[in-house]
């Protein structure tokens, strides 16, 4: 277990033998509807034992969807997680690395890194596994939102102040918010259309790599397109090509959700 993360653990653990004596709510932020797409398109691309498993490991009310969305509601108790949710790159890097970027290891590459050898481990108590499985659901999430490979000086786009129809907030917000409510139907309906097409080699090409790899593909999107605003209001030409980019995003988190825990559930 890596050093860092371990009182964080510990600190967690009492709040979380208390968060789960409390009963399930049903209300949900609009903010959760990125994470529920991507649990529920990871849900349906389960092999026949990963899901007997992960039903040992949450409770009878939860569904992986609901797990997704766990560590921005109960998990957010805990301040000191609030850094696993994202990694700030160095703007003239080329990519991820651990020793510059997540020196104290308290970023989602290596927080998905090690909640997913605890997921993986049956001799762990369930407790332990259910924690993890949560930020495992989740992190998958937030690696493929672009912003969350953002920059230090703007907190990942969250200092960057835009306008869309007649609309304000910030950049990360709008991202990680309005463009999924953009997309037409519920949930369920979203997740089964962005993966309705998808096509087996896709399928192959996508379900591989690491929390490195994805998260450097997150950080060339919002270099190539996110943080090309223009300006403070955004432009129909923005939101067109933004779209199609949180489509992908989401059905590649999806699949390769239910990839990993295919793998790590074996």
């Amino acid at each position: 277990m890596p050093t860092s993360l371990t009182p964080l653990i510990a600190t967690f653990l009492s709040t979380f033998y208390v968060l789960n004596l409390l009963a399930p709510t049903s209300a949900l932020s609009w903010c959760d509807k990125g994470h529920r797409i991507v649990g529920l398109i990871a849900h349906a691309n389960l092999t026949v034992e990963a899901r007997k498993e992960i039903e040992k490991i949450l409770p009878g009310y939860m569904t992986l969807a609901d797990a997704a969305i766990w560590p921005d509601h109960e998990g957010r108790s805990i301040r000191d997680f609030d850094p696993l949710h994202y990694v700030t790159i160095s703007e003239n890097a080329d990519g991820y690395d651990q020793a510059r970027d997540c020196p104290e290891r308290n970023c989602m590459v290596e927080a998905l890194k090690w909640f997913s050898t605890v997921v993986a481990d049956k001799n762990a108590p369930i407790m332990m596994r259910r924690l993890a499985l949560h930020y495992v659901a989740h992190l998958v999430g937030d690696m493929h939102q672009p912003l969350h490979a953002g920059r230090t000086k703007d907190s990942g786009g969250t200092g960057i102040r835009v306008s869309y129809r007649g609309a304000t907030t910030n950049l990360h917000f709008f991202w990680d918010t309005d463009l999924v409510e953009m997309e037409a139907g519920t949930d369920e309906e979203i997740a089964k259309r962005l993966t309705a097409n998808l096509t087996e080699e896709e399928r192959r090409k996508w379900q591989a790599g690491d929390p490195t790899q994805w998260t450097n593909e997150s950080l060339m999107l919002v270099r190539s397109h996110a943080y090309n605003t223009g300006s403070v209001e955004l432009s129909d030409d923005y939101v067109e090509k933004a779209r199609p980019i949180v489509r992908r995003r989401l059905a590649q988190a999806g699949i390769r959700l239910a990839w990993l825990l295919n793998i790590t559930l074996k």
